[in-house]
Formats: structure tokens, C-alpha cells, sequence
């Protein structure tokens, strides 16, 4: 397995830990912790990764630890690179049709490119046609081939070779006939572009030189005599002999065609992120498709049963369940474990898996149970940052999503990463305060969550403040924002929880449907903006209300 190759295994292989779209802190956090976690006690190769931007808050927890961000991505869609067979059998433009038949017999595949120098596909052949071409070759006497093409086909010795390595056109004749008939059919041709096939008949060798045939083929494997050899240099005859007789050799002689000459010029080709999706209708309707890279070198082919494996790509989920949530494409892959403090959402897979679903104030907690569980060593840094995701999701313990097991966790993380949960606290809530200086696509998009319910979407955002007076004066533009999101998502609720940390109250600006705008139960301060009181948790205060609002409305 070369370099290339192997990199392409691993990538197949590895496991990414992943939390929701527009990630938090907690999201982020948990899925470093649980990625070194489990590459720690050996279980395989995992991956954190993030399904979007990282906000100010995480950003600032991953610098105040040294920690990297985890590997951004987009989607997990499968794509032709990761269903693409490689290694692929494959042919030069010259391997002769025979070799090919050969080929295709022995590693038992129906479709073959035909590659040229450089790696680049110039025709595929195809067991249906080469079947085709064979059974024409049988019921004609012309081949078009080269002297090496036909050595190489017989695994001939050569005795005199003037055609060198020019391709010609042959007619094919069998010397099984009296001298007279012989030359009658010499004497119809050109004898030049006639190969002639005989066994030990020394006076039908010497007549074939005589008059100058292009080609003359000792068959069964009988030598020559050195008066026949002579006179072939005199007149530029090449001799070779077959180990076949006369018939199987012929046969032989007119499938020795290269194959350029045989292979279907018009054929599929696609890149290696071209979506599996989009690739079903032509794979269904070509015997294979050729994957080829910017520079139009074949990275592999794709069959239909290619099109037919299972999801090369697993996830871990952390901090979420729900398919609406997840990165773009996880429904398609394969979802080996759930690690999360949320409500069960559309959840649903073929196959048992690890699924950790507990109510406590954070996914980090979850996770850094699992280190304390499995007696496993922690690193400072990464105490560090699951300390930061605890914090951050349950406001400093203040949440009332916060449980006696956060607290627990809390004491056991500060003592593994040397901060004072407070202190951290305060820092990490003070590193992204500010609303107008993250602006407002920022404040609405990096904790927005779409949640669905009687089969209709809404989403919430978050955002912590100290005070309501940035928000007061930035509210336009976020409500600008909000109403973006409600169209683009199709969601019949948009709104932003924004938080006073220092009180423990909370603010929403909504925008949505109108029947369910006048059924939210929360005191009006303006026409889109409410009062929640003591609310400062979206999952165990405000998401229970909204969701009884549509169970009541749809």
C-alpha cells in the first residue's frame, strides 16, 4: 500500500467526534475531551471535529489552554472518493486484446481503463463489447496489430524481425494447402500485408519468402532452417514462431490488437467530491465511472456495486441527538454513539448503539465522568477546556440546568487543570460581553439551534450579556438577522434568548408565525420583544414552553 493509499484508509477509517451545527462551547469542548478519551484507551482513531464556526467564547477557552480547534467540516456527505475502488486493474494503450481477455479472467472484473503514461484514461473496455470484438475477430482474416502485439499474444521466438514496432494491417492466411492454391491466393494480394501461418512445410516457408510476404509464422513450434532465415533478411520477411498449431495460433494473431484500438473512447468520469447522490443515475446507466483529479489522472473507478457499500464514515454526536442539528449528510453516514444532556429528539438507527443521554448541565460533564469511570489519565489542558465547557453551559453553576453531578465535576476538573472555576468563569463570560463588537449575524448564528415539533421547524439562539443596554441599542439589527434565519430555514419561530448573567434573567426577541408569537406566555416589553424572568437555560426553561406552544397551535 503506497502513501496515497494509506492516508485514504486512515481517512476511511477514522471516527470523528462531532457536536451540533453552530457550535458552543460545551459542543466544542466535549468532543476534544471525549476524542482524546477514547484515542487514549486505544479504542481506534478518533477525530473531534466541528460542524461550524467557533464563536469568541470557545475561541478564547481553546487559547487560554493551548488547545487546537478541531478539524472543521462542512458536511459528511458520502462522496465518490469515499466509495471509489482503488488499485484498480487497469491496461496500457498497447496490451494487446488477448492479454486484456486475460486480465479480466483472471481478476474477474467486467470494466477496465485504458490508461496512458501519465495515468490518464483514454478508453475502458467492457466485458460485453470485448466479447463482441472477439467473436468478429474470429469471422475475419484482417487484423490491424503490431510485430510485438503478436510476439507477445504467442509468446514467440523471433528469427528475423524487419516490422519493429510500427502498427500494420494483415490479412491472416493458414498455409494448409497445395503449392498451386498457395500462390494463386499470394498472387490476389499484396504479399506484403499478408502474415502467413504454417508448420513444418519447408517448400511453402520457402515460397512464402520468395514472394515477399510481410509476415510468416512457424507454427507448432517447429524450428527453421537457417537457408529460410537467410533468405527472409535477404528480402525483409519477418519469422517468428508460435508454440500453437495453426488454427489456435490464428486465432491468436487477430485478437493481438492493442487495445486503444478496441476500448470505448466515450465514458463516464467524475471527481473524487462529487456526491454519492448525484452519481446513482450514471453509475445505474455506465458499466463503471472513472474518478479522475484536477488533472485529469484516474484516482480510482466506481462500479455499481461500489455505488451499493455501506458509509465509509462514522460519527460520534455530542451534545445533540437530533438529525436537524447535526452536520449536513449524518443521516447518510453511520452514527456509532451519542453522548448528550438534551431531550431525545428524530433520533433513529439500524444498528444497537453506545447511547448516553443524562440530565445534567453539560455534555463536559458527561465526558469527564468518563474519564473519572474509566480510571483514565487527563491531560491539564484538556481538564482545562472540559472546565470551560461545564462553565459555559451551566452559566458558572448558575443555570438551573446545573445538577450536584456538575458541581462534583467541577471540583474534580479544577483540581486537574489548576483554575479556580470562578475566576475562569468571569474571564471566559467577559471574553464575548459585548454585542456590538461580535455584530449581530455572529451574536444570532454561533448558538442557533432548529428544534422541530408536529413536523414544524423553529429555532432559538443564545447569547450571554452583563446587562440589557447593548441589547436595547443593537435589537433592530438582530431582529434583521432573525428574519433572515426564518426564511432561509423555513422555521415558523426565529428568536434569540439573550441573557443577563450578572441577574440571571433573560430577554427573547422573536419573530415567527403569528398565532404562535400571541401564544408565548411571557410578558410584552415591545411588539417582539419579551420578559423571562429568572429564565437564563434555553433547553430547561424556554424549550419546554415552545414546544408545548406547537403541540397546542399545530
Amino acid at each position: 500500500m503506497d502513501g496515497k493509499e494509506k492516508a485514504a484508509s486512515m481517512a476511511k477509517e477514522a471516527v470523528y467526534v462531532i457536536g451540533h451545527k453552530n457550535p458552543d462551547s460545551d459542543s466544542v469542548c466535549s468532543a476534544i475531551g471525549l476524542a482524546e478519551l477514547k484515542s487514549a484507551l486505544g479504542e481506534g482513531a478518533f477525530v473531534p471535529a466541528r460542524a461550524g464556526d467557533l464563536n469568541p467564547q470557545t475561541e478564547f477557552i481553546l487559547k487560554y489552554n493551548n488547545v487546537e480547534p478541531p478539524r472543521y467540516i462542512s458536511d459528511v456527505h458520502p462522496r465518490a472518493k469515499d466509495i471509489m475502488s482503488t488499485g484498480v486493474v487497469t491496461v496500457t494503450e498497447q496490451t494487446p486484446f488477448h492479454k486484456v481477455l486475460e486480465l479480466m479472467r483472471e481478476e474477474q472484473v467486467r470494466f477496465m481503463p485504458v490508461l496512458d503514461g501519465d495515468g490518464r484514461p483514454k478508453g475502458v473496455l467492457t466485458l460485453m463489447e470485448l466479447a463482441k470484438r472477439y467473436l468478429e475477430a474470429e469471422h475475419s482474416i484482417e487484423v490491424t496489430t503490431s510485430l510485438g502485439n503478436i510476439i507477445a499474444t504467442l509468446g514467440a521466438r523471433v528469427k528475423n524481425d524487419t516490422l519493429g514496432s510500427k502498427e500494420i494491417t494483415l490479412t491472416v492466411y493458414i498455409g494448409a494447402m497445395s503449392e498451386e492454391a498457395f500462390l494463386y491466393i499470394l498472387g490476389q494480394e499484396d504479399p506484403g500485408k499478408c502474415a502467413l501461418i504454417v508448420g513444418d512445410r519447408a517448400d511453402i516457408q520457402k515460397r512464402a519468402v520468395e514472394k515477399g510476404v510481410g509476415l510468416l509464422i512457424i507454427s507448432g513450434g517447429f524450428d527453421v532452417d537457417e537457408c529460410v532465415v537467410k533468405a527472409a533478411k535477404e528480402r525483409g520477411v519477418s519469422i517468428i514462431v508460435s508454440p500453437f498449431d495453426s488454427a489456435t495460433t490464428s486465432i491468436l494473431v487477430r485478437v493481438s490488437t492493442p487495445a486503444y484500438m478496441v476500448c470505448e473512447r466515450s465514458f463516464e468520469t467524475v471527481s473524487p467530491d462529487d456526491l454519492v447522490e448525484s452519481l446513482k443515475s450514471k453509475a445505474a446507466a455506465a458499466a463503471g465511472l472513472i474518478v479522475l483529479d484536477g488533472n485529469g489522472v484516474m484516482q480510482g473507478v466506481i462500479t455499481k456495486s461500489d455505488i451499493l457499500k455501506p458509509a465509509g464514515t462514522n460519527l460520534v454526536l455530542v451534545d445533540h441527538n437530533e438529525i436537524s442539528q447535526a452536520v449536513d449528510g449524518a443521516e447518510k453516514v453511520n452514527i456509532v454513539e451519542v453522548v448528550d444532556h438534551h431531550r431525545i429528539g428524530n433520533f433513529n438507527c439500524t444498528l444497537p448503539i453506545s447511547f448516553i443521554c443524562e440530565p445534567v448541565g453539560s455534555t463536559s460533564t458527561l465526558v469527564s465522568e468518563l474519564y473519572r469511570r474509566k480510571d483514565a489519565p487527563i491531560k491539564k489542558e484538556v481538564a482545562g477546556i472540559l472546565l470551560g465547557g461545564v462553565l459555559s453551559d451551566t452559566v458558572i453553576l448558575r443555570s438551573p440546568t446545573t445538577t450536584e453531578r456538575d458541581r462534583e465535576i467541577v471540583k474534580w476538573l479544577e483540581e486537574r487543570a489548576g483554575l479556580d472555576h470562578n475566576t475562569y468563569g468571569a474571564e471566559i463570560f467577559g471574553s464575548t460581553a459585548s454585542i456590538s463588537k461580535r455584530g449581530p449575524e455572529a451574536v444570532v448564528g454561533s448558538d442557533f439551534k432548529v428544534f422541530e415539533a408536529k413536523g414544524k421547524k423553529f429555532g432559538i439562539g443564545q447569547v450571554e450579556t452583563i446587562g440589557f443596554d447593548e441589547f436595547h441599542s443593537e435589537a433592530q439589527k438582530l431582529m434583521d438577522e432573525l428574519v433572515k434565519a426564518r426564511d432561509k430555514k423555513e422555521l415558523k419561530l426565529s428568536a434569540l434568548l439573550v441573557t443577563d448573567i450578572t441577574l440571571g434573567t433573560s430577554l427573547l426577541l422573536a419573530t415567527g408565525e403569528k398565532e404562535v408569537i400571541c401564544k408565548l406566555d411571557y410578558p410584552r416589553l415591545k411588539e417582539s420583544v419579551f420578559e423571562l424572568k429568572n429564565v437564563i437555560s434555553r433547553k430547561k426553561q424556554l424549550l419546554p414552553h415552545v414546544l408545548s406552544v406547537f403541540n397546542e397551535v399545530y
